[in-house]
């Protein structure tokens, strides 16, 4: 008990002084083809905090480098999106939490929406993995999956009373075969919201794309009171979360490529690699920007904690560039770059752009 009530005082001090305002959010927009108006964030900060973010989210959101002009901004918009939002959660002294909210045309009724959270001294993109001790998440998942397996109940017996509504029986089938799935939930895929005093996450579809209308508890949103989480996170989450601890958070280095914007050189030229999203453990997307030009690359980190990624061509056979890559325990990355095309073997560089 007492141990439960220092928290909820570290909770409610901290996030006094959390509160304070991070990042001046600009926003990009532009018209929509199909009517309205894209919109995009922009941090208009000098520091390479906010140049980390504005790349990191340019490169995965729009699969473009940021440009000086608003309409050029959404021009390698991946084809299928036809409307692209936002919202703000979170923006303080420690963190920032960003709501990408996105249609595409094979999907005009129901929109998606991803999450990005940010340590806002760094730069670095946050996890609900970083955020909570192994005992914590554990709880974590526990309580989401609690939550949402009542919610799937309800909508079964709701079925079960009304066996004539087709409709509600083709949901209840959705949702029987979708429950072990819910129970088991690792929240590694979970898109994560974080707002001033609480986090959110959201469940990825129950349905496959032609049956997205029996979803409707899609997206399976889990709503949790940041003060009601201090007993489970670990110090980096209390210090991002709640503010408690000294400014700025340290969070602990981890093995291979982590997700983020790293700047340096290949050979004499420079280069900026997005690290993007870690897949299974060891797969890992993102995309590098060398003489201007903007390439999407994929890879694995391998057992030794050697990173192979490779840009590809039309196919996925067509390989184009290979990059091998080896993490220091800084954080910094050394390696090589090969050109397949030109047989061009480089030395490379890294550091995490903070």
């Amino acid at each position: 008990m007492i141990r439960l009530l220092i928290f909820a005082a570290l909770a409610a001090i901290g996030a006094a002084h959390a509160a304070a305002i991070g990042f001046t959010v600009d926003t990009l927009s532009a018209p929509r083809a199909s009517g309205g108006v894209n919109r995009f964030p922009k941090l208009i900060e000098k520091g390479n905090a906010a140049k980390a973010i504005n790349l990191f989210l340019h490169s995965i959101e729009l699969r473009a480098k940021p440009g000086g002009v608003a309409k050029d901004a959404f021009a390698s918009l991946p084809a299928p999106t036809a409307a692209l939002d936002y919202t703000v959660g979170a923006n303080t002294a420690r963190l920032l939490s960003i709501r990408i909210d996105y249609r595409n045309l094979d999907r005009l009724a129901h929109p998606q929406a991803r999450g990005w959270t940010f340590d806002a001294a760094s730069g670095q993109p946050i996890t609900q993995s970083d955020l909570f001790s192994p005992e914590g998440y554990g709880r974590l998942r526990q309580r989401v999956a609690t939550e949402r397996v009542k919610r799937i109940n309800e909508v079964l017996q709701a079925a079960r009373a009304k066996p004539a509504d087709e409709d509600l029986a083709e949901t209840a089938a959705l949702y029987e075969d979708c429950l072990d799935t819910v129970r088991g939930d690792t929240l590694t895929d979970d898109q994560l919201f974080v707002g001033s005093d609480s986090l959110a996450l959201e469940h990825g579809d129950c349905a496959s794309a032609e049956y997205l209308q029996y979803d409707r508890l899609r997206p399976l949103r889990v709503e949790l009171k940041l003060a009601d989480l201090a007993a489970d996170l670990n110090d980096y989450g209390r210090c991002l979360l709640l503010g408690a601890g000294s400014s700025p958070c340290v969070n602990k280095v981890k093995e291979g490529p982590q997700p983020g914007t790293y700047g340096g050189s290949i050979g004499k030229r420079p280069v900026t690699v997005v690290f993007e999203r870690r897949y299974d453990g060891d797969r890992i997307s993102g995309s590098y920007v060398l003489d201007r030009r903007y390439h999407r690359i994929e890879g694995r980190t391998q057992r030794d904690g050697k990173a192979k990624l490779y840009e590809t061509g039309t196919t996925l056979d067509d390989l184009l560039c290979e990059f091998t890559l080896f993490t220091k325990a800084d954080g910094s990355i050394d390696g090589t770059w090969r050109s397949l095309a030109e047989n061009q073997l480089q030395p490379l560089a890294l550091k995490p752009l903070r």
